[in-house]
């Protein structure tokens, strides 16, 4: 979560750069690695990352409902 969280920082910084700080401010930047049940809590309490992109898991009813509730 740490990595993914500090890559979004630097998303956010060059969109500030390029954008100005309200539009990166603004921009919602989704986390698209692995999410799974076991990692999506940790993955969506990092300040940096706005979402994610869920894939294999969302073939999966049970694994997609725990991480939408996460």
């Amino acid at each position: 979560p740490q990595l993914a969280s500090d890559a979004h920082r630097t998303i956010r910084a060059q969109a500030a750069q390029a954008l100005g700080k309200e539009a990166a401010d603004n921009l919602r930047i989704l986390y698209g690695g692995s999410v799974k049940p076991d990692n999506a809590t940790s993955l969506m309490s990092e300040s940096e990352i706005d979402g994610a992109l869920v894939g294999g898991a969302s073939l999966d009813a049970k694994s997609f409902t725990a991480i939408v509730k996460y």
